[in-house]
Order: C-alpha cells, then sequence, then structure tokens
C-alpha cells in the first residue's frame, strides 16, 4: 500500500480529530463544499434547462430553418413569394437530415367580432403541415384539419381569444387590406377550433393559424406559390453547416436563416445565463478553496509534532505533503457527496412539483426548467476536485518550513 495514503487514512480513522480544532473546522469546510456544490448543480442545471426549454418553443414556433425570399426576411408578412420547384428540389435531396419541411403564407388582418376587434398576423400552413410540434401547448379544442376543402377552421391563442370574446366553435370576421388602391377590405370568416398558448408574448398576443390557400387566394398566389417553407432537422443535426449547404444549392434571390438569426434578441439574451454561471462557479470554487485551505493549515499546524517525527524519520518534505493533500481530497470529496445529494435532490423536486415560478412575459416559461445531463455532473465534479486540490498544494508548502529540531524538543 502506498505510504503517503496509508498514513492519510490513519489520520482520518483517528478519533482526535473529533475533538480538536481541526474537526470543527473541517466539518465547516465539508458543509461550504457541499453548499457551493448545490448552487453549482442549480445554476447549471436551471441555465441549461431554460436555454433547452426557450430553444424548444421557437423551434416549434418556426423549425430550425427558415427558407423566404430575402425581401420577407423584414417583414413579418410575406411580401414576395417563391414557387414550389425553387425550393423542393433541395428539400428532397436532404430528406434524411429533414425531420418535417412545410410551406407558409403570413399576411396581415382585422379580426373582429360582434363587440371586439384585434389585429394580428394569419398563418397560413398547408395540410402537412406537423400539428405534434405544437401539441404540448394545445389548450382548449382540436387541431384544425386542413385536408380537401379549403378549410374555415381557424387556430388562435389564447389570449387573443380572450380579448374578442371567443369560445371555440365562434365565428370570428376576418377584414384583410385589398390589393387594389380605393378598394373596400375584403372579408372572410372563419370557426375557433382550437387555442395554443406557447408562453411567447409576442407570437401570442398576435399570430393565429389558418389554412394557407385561403391567403393563396387573397393575395392573388397560385397554388405552388407560397411565402416561404419551414424546416425541422432531426435533433443530432448541425444547424449552422445544413444552413449554409443549403443556401449554397438555392437561387441566389432566396435566403435561409436559422432559428438563432430569427430570434437574435432572445438568443443573446439566453447566452447572458452562461456568463452568469461561470461567474457562480468561479465564485464557489474560490470560496470552497479558501474554506478548504484554512482547515489544512490548522490540520498542518495541529499535526507539526508527527510531521517532525516523519521528517525525522527520513520522510521527505513531498512525502508529507502528499498526505495532507490526500486528506484534503477526501474532505472536499465528502462535500461533494454530501452537495451532490441535495442539489440532485432540490433538482427532482422543482421537475416533479414545479415550485419555482417565473413570469412568463419575461423568462417565456411559467417555471423553472430543469436540464442536467451525467456528463455535466460528472465534469462538475471532477473540476472542483482538480481546482481546489491543486490550488491547495499551495499552502500545504507550509510543511517544507517545519523543522524537527523545533517541534520534537520536550515540553
Amino acid at each position: 500500500m502506498n505510504f503517503e495514503f496509508f498514513l492519510a487514512r490513519r489520520m482520518r480513522t483517528s478519533s482526535i480529530n473529533e475533538s480538536t480544532v481541526s474537526g470543527r473546522i473541517i466539518k465547516i469546510a465539508v458543509l461550504a463544499i457541499a453548499i457551493g456544490l448545490v448552487m453549482m448543480l442549480v445554476a447549471i442545471g436551471t441555465s441549461l434547462g431554460l436555454q433547452r426549454e426557450i430553444k424548444a418553443k421557437t423551434i416549434a414556433l418556426s423549425g430550425d430553418l427558415r427558407i423566404a425570399p430575402f425581401e420577407n426576411n423584414n417583414s413579418s408578412l410575406s411580401v414576395r413569394p417563391i414557387h414550389s420547384d425553387e425550393v423542393t428540389p433541395t428539400i428532397e435531396s436532404n430528406i434524411q437530415t429533414i425531420k418535417h419541411a412545410y410551406p407558409f403564407v403570413t399576411k396581415g388582418v382585422l379580426l373582429k367580432t360582434k363587440n371586439e376587434f384585434e389585429g394580428a398576423i394569419l398563418k397560413g400552413v398547408s395540410q402537412h403541415f406537423p400539428w405534434e410540434e405544437l401539441s404540448s401547448y394545445l389548450k382548449k379544442g382540436a387541431f384544425p384539419s386542413f385536408e380537401g376543402a379549403i378549410s374555415k377552421e381557424m387556430l388562435l391563442s389564447v389570449s387573443l381569444a380572450r380579448k374578442l370574446n371567443l369560445n371555440i366553435g365562434d365565428r370570428v370576421s376576418a377584414y384583410f387590406q385589398s390589393q387594389e388602391e380605393g378598394r373596400l377590405p375584403r372579408i372572410r370568416y372563419f370557426i375557433l377550433s382550437a387555442t395554443f398558448q406557447t408562453g411567447f408574448p409576442d407570437f401570442d398576443d398576435n399570430y393565429a393559424f389558418v389554412d394557407m390557400r385561403h391567403l393563396q387566394k387573397l393575395n392573388g398566389w397560385d397554388e405552388d406559390q407560397m411565402g416561404g417553407y419551414e424546416v425541422f432537422l432531426n435533433d443530432d443535426s448541425d444547424t449552422s453547416v445544413f444552413a449554409e449547404n443549403v443556401y449554397a444549392a438555392l437561387p441566389p434571390h432566396i435566403d435561409v436563416q436559422t432559428v438563432d438569426q430569427l430570434y437574435q434578441g432572445i438568443f443573446d439574451w439566453i447566452a447572458l445565463f452562461d456568463f452568469n454561471v461561470l461567474i457562480i462557479l468561479m465564485v464557489m470554487i474560490l470560496v470552497g478553496t479558501l474554506n478548504m485551505a484554512t482547515a489544512l493549515l490548522v490540520l498542518i499546524i495541529e499535526r507539526s509534532r508527527m510531521i517532525g517525527v516523519l521528517k525525522a524519520l527520513g520522510a521527505t518534505t513531498a512525502q508529507v505533503q502528499k498526505i495532507f493533500l490526500f486528506n484534503a481530497a477526501y474532505i472536499i470529496a465528502k462535500g461533494l457527496l454530501w452537495g451532490n445529494g441535495l442539489g440532485l435532490l432540490l433538482l427532482f423536486s422543482q421537475v416533479k412539483w414545479q415550485w419555482m415560478q417565473l413570469d412568463p412575459a419575461t423568462y417565456f416559461v411559467s417555471s423553472v426548467p430543469v436540464y442536467l445531463p451525467l456528463h455535466y455532473i460528472l465534469g462538475l465534479n471532477v473540476l472542483v476536485l482538480t481546482i481546489c486540490v491543486g490550488l491547495l498544494w499551495i499552502p500545504s508548502r507550509i510543511v517544507g518550513g517545519i523543522e524537527p529540531s523545533r517541534v520534537l524538543r520536550f515540553r
């Protein structure tokens, strides 16, 4: 058995530590490490969870990629159409990477009931729209069906339905600006079939889903003309690289935007979470290291006579340092064990009972989401243990200043 490891274990099993100053300080150090790890686990788990949830919502609403003419990029409305034969060959050639691809048209509208009216953006989609991507946001009713004849069903957000005093099955009038100047607005009638709520105020307060063929007719477009395509990719796809490849294969007047570009403000905001988590990690590791350094120094001072005996018997300074570093690693590991248990229990309780709530108008979710893969947990533990033990090598050098001739004098 390793000499240094053997002595370190004998020091831990000694009952002397329980009644000494070092024993109490070591308990404080273990507590500090545990609390620090809990805070780090919660910070990482909630940060990753929030980023993952927000990105999942944006993808559900707009896909991983949006293919549309450059003229449509700076507008929420479909200003210029593209023909399906300009895009479909590229989509079909990448069918193994693409999960869903569907055409869409967006158009401004004034929705009116008997006593209320609200402006909105109608998003026209086809029968191939993947409603399952929005299934978690459905509140009442059933998703509309756009197969066969042109459907009058409408999917409306909860907030718009509330403002218009609409219930499932109610009729709503839709007023569209005429393409010809001086003409009266054109009117269409829709039946509310379902309501949804995503938690994105900008989307919930403005968008409604209808049959795309209504909007194509209102714009005077042919059946093969649409505002663009929204593309869902397989989970393991590299979105940025794929977007560049698709853009290179399309005609020059058609642009490809990733979900990060479409919601750049949101993604820039959630990118700040990583910086905040980094600050928390640095502060907690520093606090834990300082506590451990204090405990280690007190332990060395209390064991100065033992250090003198070991040196008198021929032990080198490096060997004695290893003994105390082994003990420090054990104390840190003990703190990490408690921290993992408490931190994971706290995160599990949030997943199960969702007791930490958020304002959806600010954070786009109603409760704190949690996502913490196993490799993050293992990596964090290894990182904390390695950094703390590495930094403790500096205070452990005090061992080299302890002379056997001084500490072994008879009292």
